[in-house]
């Protein structure tokens, strides 16, 4: 008992003699999200389906052998990037794409999902119906031509005005 007391009593004394951890917050790295990269499976059909959900356009595109990487941007060619697309034509250098391998989805905000919607109907993409979450903003999931799950976030369309 007397020993576990001066092994205590000796810890004690040790770790008040230490220098105190610093209390303050870590600072904040300026590092940001600049866009995922997506692998797909025919680059014309993805750059197709993009450009008509969302608007983005292809902006860079960079050779690297026999892969391709698009940078898709929001507003213009020069735009905010937003999506990578990468395909690669080499015999099995792309394995195969399968929903769930680690990428549940992509959130982007969009500012008018209704026209999300009827741009898709008009392409005969599938949609789905556009969620109201109460006060909080509108989804809607979307599924791409390679299965890659999109959630768009939006403003909550303007309720209907009352005829009066």
């Amino acid at each position: 008992m007397r020993q576990h007391l001066f092994l205590l009593a000796t810890m004690a004394a040790l770790s008040s003699s230490l220098p105190a951890m610093a209390q303050e917050p870590v600072p904040a790295i300026a590092t940001s999200l600049m866009a995922p990269g997506l692998r797909v499976s025919n680059m014309e059909r993805s750059i197709a389906f993009y450009q008509t959900a969302l608007g983005l356009v292809p902006g860079t595109t960079l050779q690297h052998g026999s892969l391709t990487e698009v940078m898709l941007c929001a507003d213009s060619k020069n735009g905010r990037l937003a999506l990578i697309l990468l395909h690669d034509r080499g015999q099995d250098r792309s394995p195969p794409i399968t929903p769930g391998n680690g990428l549940a989805k992509i959130v982007l905000r969009v500012p008018d999902l209704a026209g999300v919607v009827q741009r898709m109907r008009a392409a005969n993409y599938a949609t789905n119906a556009i969620r109201l979450s109460g006060k909080g903003p509108a989804i809607l999931m979307i599924n791409d031509p390679d299965g890659y799950t999109l959630e768009l976030v939006g403003n909550p369309p303007p309720a209907p005005s009352p005829q009066g």
